[in-house]
């Protein structure tokens, strides 16, 4: 055998040693390196779900209902208002719906729209001011939550400044004691009708009676 013939048989064995001495995948290939390196676990925990943490607990939802509220005043209806963004039905009240419709001297006119009247000027006294009068700033109401109505509103006694403006609404006639509330406005019922205010001066459905006639309630 010639020199040449003897170191290439050399040079075959040891490449049939290092192919033998390489680690084999399933496929019988050397495994590839991963080119990404390893990921760094993030120095900071992961921020939370802001809107969760935001979100109410359902205690804290009802801890709100039950709590008063104070601020500027929106008449819905008349015995109805907007307080804060929230809105609370006039405690032991009921008054004319926004359409409901009443007689006066032989007329209809629309009662639930000058009830709501009524209570609007509570809230805003009128200031005479020599040859005019203007509206003064709405009043600030507080009111204190006492139940739920059956369409899930908050019954509330709510006030401007000293004045309970339940009260007062069954006092001018524009409001009706609401039994199932109580009897506390009871005087102030009597007092109207005897003296012909608000609805007592003509006829009128009690507005329970008018939405059973009406909504079916």
């Amino acid at each position: 055998m010639t020199r040449r013939a003897l170191l290439l048989l050399l040079g075959l064995l040891a490449s049939s040693q290092a192919l033998a001495q390489a680690p084999q995948t399933a496929t019988g290939r050397a495994p590839v390196p991963n080119i990404r390196a390893p990921l760094q676990p993030s120095a900071t925990p992961a921020p939370a779900d802001k809107a969760a943490a935001s979100r109410p607990s359902a205690s804290s939802e009802a801890d709100a209902q039950s709590q008063g509220v104070a601020g500027m005043a929106r008449v819905v209806d008349g015995d109805t208002l907007r307080v804060d963004g929230r809105t609370f039905r006039l405690w032991g009240i009921d008054a004319p719906e926004l359409v409901q419709a009443c007689e006066r001297d032989g007329l209809n006119y629309a009662c639930g729209r000058a009830a709501a009247a009524y209570l609007r000027s509570l809230l805003t006294p009128a200031i005479p001011t020599g040859d005019r009068t203007v509206d003064a700033a709405a009043a600030q109401v507080v009111c204190e939550p006492r139940a739920s109505d059956q369409y899930g509103r908050t019954a509330a006694l709510c006030r401007a400044g000293t004045m309970d403006l339940g009260a007062e609404m069954v006092r001018g006639g524009w409001a009706l004691v609401l039994v199932r509330h109580g009897t506390d406005y009871a005087a102030e019922e009597e007092d109207a009708r005897t003296n012909l205010r608000g609805l007592w001066a003509g006829a009128f459905d009690a507005p329970w009676d008018w939405r059973a006639k009406r909504l079916g309630e």
